[in-house]
């Protein structure tokens, strides 16, 4: 390992003040958790057993969605890496059992062995932190997107550039990417993490009851108007409170609309709607251009939807609207992409359609494999990296409501018949013209930014101040975290 620097090390100080983002992961403070590990079945570390050292060519074979994938494109691993090890680290939930899935056909291919470990959210964090700062043995993470800016604030991630083009296949194709995706973890001077999966803010609604023709009669009869999926922030506000039984007691549902709530997740729903009123959140050097009338505008529009939910709607989180929208008791919510799922289940299945957020300005979020620019093993790195995020690499790992990360990849699932709906929606709010990523990252900061945004949209919901104090407060405790760090406007 190089030697670290001390602002190295004051940055992941910082960082472990605490780092909570999106995708349904956002938690309460809880105190420090155990370490929980989890290593590959081939790792010399779990069963005393030398990696595979000779390629094994079945290993490039898989098959899925009805597609032949071949996972070793022009056959650029043949056991060559037998002897030397990879340490990775991985969240738990979605991200770990498929990533296991490429380290074990990877291990098989390269020879090398790959060592697993798999952490909570919170714990996750904390264990980059130190590992980037030298403090911990780390190769390879999978990490939130949004985070590159911090962790790459002093240099702590290899230029996965430079790395492909002196270590990479030639048949590796970097333009299959979302370009939202891709443009989130690079600056510059080049990319420094390959996006591994996309999550957004989507609307999910009751398909059945828009296309029922009584309901679409009664909506005529009521509002003058014909009943269609909302698109506008106008008719989201008509048709939630049509199905909401406090506006409308002959609705079908109890609740017009819900989004979550609970702390560290209030502010996406304002987020969503800052881009349909003409605003942005930040400038290039992070200036706050959320302090505007387009913000003024969102943050009382979006306090407005509070009156379609429920009254306890800080009590919601990811699992909680999931729950309440699957019950059959709220006529559309906005979550993330990864809810489809759990919500498209049981008495649900068949009735839930997907749409890009009312208002066409949708947060969207995203994880993403970099290398430790620490690490001695950059080669090595990168070709697992060039394995896992490959074109047939990331077919492999697509289930469970787990989006793709390459367009062309969303174009095959269509393709072979999987929910288009669903995957529309995908396309079409990653090809929105205003979207946000939804983890406010500060530079050396961490998800500093993200509470302070968060509390103070609590705050203001709960009645407590206005848009335009919790607006100007906003940006005076952000611009002055920044300027703690030297960044001055």
């Amino acid at each position: 390992m190089k030697k670290k620097t001390l602002l190295a090390t004051l940055t992941a100080a910082a960082m472990l003040a605490g780092l909570l983002t999106g995708c349904g992961s956002q938690q309460p403070e809880t105190p420090a958790p155990q370490e929980s590990t989890i290593q590959t079945e081939g790792s010399s570390e779990a069963s005393g057993e030398p990696a595979v050292s000779v390629q094994d060519s079945d290993a490039a074979k898989a098959e899925a969605f009805g597609y032949e994938l071949n996972l070793n494109p022009g056959g650029s691993l043949n056991g060559q890496y037998a002897g030397q090890t990879l340490t990775v680290f991985c969240c738990t939930g979605e991200f770990s059992e498929p990533l296991q899935e490429s380290i074990d056909a990877f291990q098989k291919l390269s020879g090398a062995t790959v060592n697993l470990y798999i952490y909570s959210f919170d714990e996750l964090n904390s264990k980059i932190a130190l590992a980037l700062a030298g403090d911990e043995e780390m190769d390879i993470t999978c990490f939130v997107s949004a985070y590159m800016d911090t962790f790459n604030s002093v240099g702590q991630l290899a230029n996965l550039t430079e790395l492909s083009g002196q270590y990479g296949s030639p048949d590796y194709n970097w333009n299959g990417f979302s370009k939202a995706l891709l443009e989130r973890t690079s600056d510059s001077d080049g990319v420094f993490a390959v996006p591994y999966q996309v999550c957004e803010m989507m609307g999910f609604y009751r398909k059945d009851l828009i296309e029922d023709p009584a309901i679409q009669a009664d909506y005529k009869e009521k509002t003058g108007k014909e009943l269609t999926v909302p698109e506008t922030t106008d008719e989201l506000k008509e048709i939630a409170a049509y199905f909401s039984k406090s506006e409308n007691p002959d609705s079908p549902t109890t609740y017009g609309f819900l989004s979550q709530g609970v702390t560290n997740a209030a502010m996406w729903s304002w987020m969503s709607r800052l881009g349909s009123f003409g605003g942005t959140m930040f400038g290039d050097d992070w200036t706050a251009e959320f302090n505007s009338q387009a913000g003024i505008d969102a943050m009382n529009y979006n306090k407005s939807l509070l009156s379609y939910g429920p009254a306890n709607w800080n009590e919601y989180g990811f699992d909680e609207v999931n729950a309440m929208m699957a019950s059959g008791e709220v006529f559309m919510c906005e979550n993330w992409s990864s809810a489809y799922p759990s919500i498209n289940a049981g008495d649900m299945a068949g009735k839930i359609g997907c749409c890009v957020t009312p208002g066409n300005s949708p947060v969207i979020s995203g994880w993403s494999l970099g290398i430790n620019a620490l690490s001695e093993k950059q080669e090595l790195a990168w070709k697992f990296i060039e394995f896992a995020t490959s074109e047939d690499g990331e077919m492999t790992r697509i289930d469970n409501g787990v989006a793709p990360a390459r367009d062309i990849n969303i174009q095959r699932l269509m393709d072979a018949g999987e929910d288009v709906g669903y995957y529309t929606a995908i396309t079409d709010s990653l090809g929105c013209d205003k979207t946000c990523w939804g983890d406010i990252c500060l530079p050396y900061l961490g998800s500093q930014g993200s509470s302070i945004i968060d509390t103070y949209t609590q705050s203001m919901y709960k009645g407590s101040i206005s848009a335009e104090d919790t607006l100007n407060n906003m940006e005076s405790e952000i611009d002055t975290a920044l300027k703690s760090v030297g960044i001055n406007h």
